[in-house]
């Protein structure tokens, strides 16, 4: 399935990471990513392969924005949510993201895809979608 996805996403337009189903204290782990991802980011996605996406929250990342995405995942709702991310030079921006379990025949978790949409950052309090 992860060939098949990979293969799809890797050249679209939308920044695309695809993670295993591990969300334990340490997350989940980056299986693939796209150019799209880079763009955004600053990493190529060989450097984001092998880690979790929490590599990309810093100081700015609130504890609401992230329960709220660990929420949206548990649940499986497909709902956004904008967390605040940091790109590989410490540069901050608002990150839309919209998350989709994968299963197996059996019904199974087995990936987790993410999609992801750069959002402005706005002066004043951040809205966290999802809540």
């Amino acid at each position: 399935m992860l060939n098949y996805l990979s293969r799809q996403f890797a050249l679209s337009d939308t920044a695309i990471v695809i993670t295993d189903v591990d969300f334990s204290a340490t997350g989940p782990t980056i299986l693939f990513a796209n150019t799209a991802t880079e763009r955004m980011t600053g990493y190529p996605p060989a450097e984001m392969v092998g880690r979790t996406p929490r590599m990309l929250q810093g100081e700015g990342t609130t504890l609401a924005s992230r329960k709220a995405l660990a929420r949206a995942i548990r649940h499986d709702d497909r709902s956004t949510v904008v967390i605040r991310n940091y790109r590989k030079n410490g540069e901050p921006y608002d990150c839309a993201i919209s998350v989709e379990i994968l299963r197996d025949q059996t019904g199974a978790p087995v990936l987790a895809l993410a999609r992801e949409h750069e959002r402005p950052i706005r002066a004043g309090r951040r809205r966290t979608y999802g809540d």
